[in-house]
């Protein structure tokens, strides 16, 4: 039987890479009690034809984590959590490491969807200094259902094409710079860290217009 093609994201096509999918799904479930990574590969069942996505077959591991949900295996909620964020990672980046804060930001913004304010209001050294403030490991604690509000309501996207263009945690940092440009210059990037940790560790939490428009060109303040 011929070997199984597998189409990227970039649209080429590689032979599928089982140890690949095996690693993903490992990740996902290390550390956490109650859950087994053979579990969800077996729940998924993934029917392979050969074209078929990577998109498609995260989709399939992450439906089938979610629904090993139950009273009794709880933690399968982060499980499927963290294999959306690997997934939003893999669209958002094009990899699994976050691109630095400004490059990001300015791609993004070029292409109409961040508010291009934020790109003077502060100096490349403010950015550099808030890239390495952001917690990119506090997405890996959200669950399944947050992910999915993530991904359906709250982050930056094309609404036609549903391509997504931010994680909760750029997002989050993003929310901050943009409601403290105008603070004093002196001061601001204290109280960006500081309402970054507020919100980013849910201690206080954000309607909706908030998290959905500030950042953009159709903020809502």
């Amino acid at each position: 039987m011929s070997q199984i093609l597998v189409t990227k994201r970039d649209g080429e096509r590689e032979p599928m890479d089982l140890d690949k999918f095996h690693k993903v799904v490992s990740f996902a479930c290390d550390g956490l009690s109650g859950v087994s990574a053979s579990e969800v590969e077996i729940k998924s069942h993934i029917q392979f034809y050969n074209g078929i996505t990577t998109s498609e077959i995260q989709e399939c591991i992450i439906k089938a984590a979610s629904e090993l949900i139950s009273e009794d295996t709880p933690n399968y909620q982060f499980v499927a959590g963290r294999l959306i964020n690997y997934h939003l990672r893999k669209q958002v980046f094009g990899k699994f490491e976050p691109d630095n804060l400004y490059d990001h930001y300015e791609k993004i913004q070029e292409l109409g969807y961040y508010d291009a304010e934020l790109s003077t209001a502060y100096t490349l050294e403010d950015w550099d200094a808030l890239d390495k403030y952001v917690k990119h490991d506090r997405d890996l604690s959200l669950t399944y259902a947050a992910m999915e509000q993530f991904r359906g309501k709250y982050l930056v996207k094309n609404r036609v094409t549903g391509q997504i263009f931010e994680t909760p945690q750029i997002a989050y940092m993003l929310i901050a710079m943009t409601l403290f440009q105008s603070y004093p210059k002196e001061t601001r990037l204290k109280f960006v860290r500081d309402y970054y940790d507020m919100i980013s560790q849910h201690y206080v939490s954000l309607p909706t217009p908030i998290m959905a428009g500030v950042r953009t060109p159709q903020a809502v303040c």
